[in-house]
């Protein structure tokens, strides 16, 4: 028998700057897991060790791209060594952890969209080209995940705009 871990979503401050956590622990209160870090707690799913770290995984992943693709889009997003960008709006974050968090319980689809989430991660730009071939769950799960993965900061102090100004 596998053991149960909490998979948590979490805000904290660390040096004053605030940020997400994704992560799991085999304690009920979380706020343990990272000394006094952690300030409040989103969401917490019951999980086996193995299914908490696929399911973190994915989550991260998915993070990782959103971010990335921000830097692409010349938006910059403060990165920490312990979280993600406090900037992120807590319900983007939210709904990419309820994405996988809900869809672990399928494993032929939950193998579908671990591959959708590893091409996406290869390809770093949104394409519509990838969901022609898709059709039925796995077709709204690429529309949903690309939904996420479109996010982009309002606030244009963010963007890191160097127009090519003439050299003369």
């Amino acid at each position: 028998m596998t053991k149960s871990v909490n998979l948590y979503l979490a805000s904290g401050v660390s040096e004053g700057k605030g940020f997400w956590l994704v992560n799991f622990t085999e304690d009920d209160d979380i706020y343990n897991s990272l000394g006094t870090k952690l300030l409040e707690c989103y969401r917490k799913e019951l999980f086996g060790l193995e299914g908490a770290i696929e399911v973190k995984d994915a989550i991260n992943t998915t993070l990782d791209i959103l971010c990335l693709n921000s830097i692409y889009d010349k938006y910059k997003l403060d990165n920490y060594n312990i979280g993600y960008s406090s900037e992120i709006p807590i319900d983007i974050i939210e709904d990419i952890y309820d994405l996988w968090a809900y869809n672990y319980n399928n494993e032929i689809l939950w193998k579908k969209y671990i591959g959708l989430l590893n091409l996406r991660k290869k390809i770093k730009t949104s394409n519509n080209y990838i969901n022609i071939g898709l059709k039925g769950e796995t077709y709204e799960f690429a529309t949903k995940l690309d939904g996420l993965l479109s996010f982009r900061p309002i606030n244009s102090t963010l963007r890191v705009d160097k127009l090519n100004d003439l050299m003369w």
